[in-house]
C-alpha cells in the first residue's frame, strides 16, 4: 500500500507546532498495538499524547476483587471520554490504540477529529484472530470467544469494505515491530504487510 507523506511533520518524527493529526493505531484486541505504541513513544513524546484503553483497564485491576467482566462497561466508558477530550485538546498529536471495529465508534472519533481541525491517519495491524489470541494469553488478559469472534469479524469486514485512505498503513506483526516513530506519525514510508 503507498503512503502519501504529509508535509506538516519532520523526518524525525516530532510533530511540527501546526500540525494536529489523529493516527488511528487499530487491530484485534492482542495484535499488538499497545506493544508498538509504547516501543515508539517509550515514556513520552514531545508534542504527542497517547490514549490506549489499556491504560484505564491497568487501574481498573490494580487492586481491583471485582472480575473484569463487570468493570469492562465503565473502562470502556472512561477510555472513550479520554479520547474525545485528548482529541479536543491542545496537542498537535493524539495516537490512539483502538480495536477500530466498532461501526458506530468509528465515525464519532472522525467527527470529533474533524471538528477540532485533526487529519486522520491510520496504522492498522493486521494480525489472524488467532495471533491475536495468543497476544491476548502473553498479556494475562484475554477477551471471551464470542466476543473475539465479534471483533474478527468486524475487523475482516471494515478491511475488506472498501479502499481505505491512500496514506493508510496496513501492516504484519514483523512490519509493526520495524516500524520507525517517524512512519508512526507520518514522517516517513513504511513497509506494508506482504500481501
Amino acid at each position: 500500500m503507498t503512503t502519501t507523506l504529509p508535509t506538516s511533520l519532520p523526518p524525525e518524527g516530532r510533530p511540527a507546532a501546526d500540525a494536529r493529526t489523529l493516527v488511528v493505531v487499530g487491530g484485534l484486541p492482542g495484535s499488538g498495538k499497545t506493544t508498538m505504541v509504547r516501543r515508539l513513544l517509550g515514556d513520552g513524546v514531545p508534542g504527542v499524547t497517547s490514549v490506549d484503553s489499556e491504560d484505564v483497564a491497568a487501574r481498573w485491576r490494580t487492586g481491583a476483587r471485582v472480575p473484569y467482566r463487570f468493570v469492562r462497561p465503565f473502562v470502556h466508558t472512561r477510555h472513550r471520554f479520554r479520547v474525545l477530550r485528548a482529541l479536543a485538546g491542545a496537542a498537535p498529536v493524539v495516537v490512539l490504540a483502538d480495536p477500530w471495529t466498532s461501526r458506530w465508534w468509528r465515525p464519532v472519533v472522525r467527527g470529533a477529529a474533524h471538528l477540532a481541525g485533526r487529519t486522520v491517519r491510520l496504522v492498522l495491524l493486521d494480525v489472524s484472530a488467532g495471533d491475536a489470541a495468543d497476544g491476548q494469553r502473553i498479556r494475562g488478559r484475554r477477551i471471551p470467544e464470542g466476543r473475539m469472534r465479534r471483533h474478527a469479524g468486524r475487523w475482516d469486514r471494515y478491511l475488506a469494505a472498501g479502499p481505505l485512505p491512500g496514506d493508510a498503513l496496513v501492516l504484519d506483526r514483523p512490519g509493526a515491530a520495524r516500524l520507525s516513530l517517524g512512519e508512526l506519525l507520518g514522517a516517513a514510508p513504511a513497509e506494508p504487510a506482504a500481501g
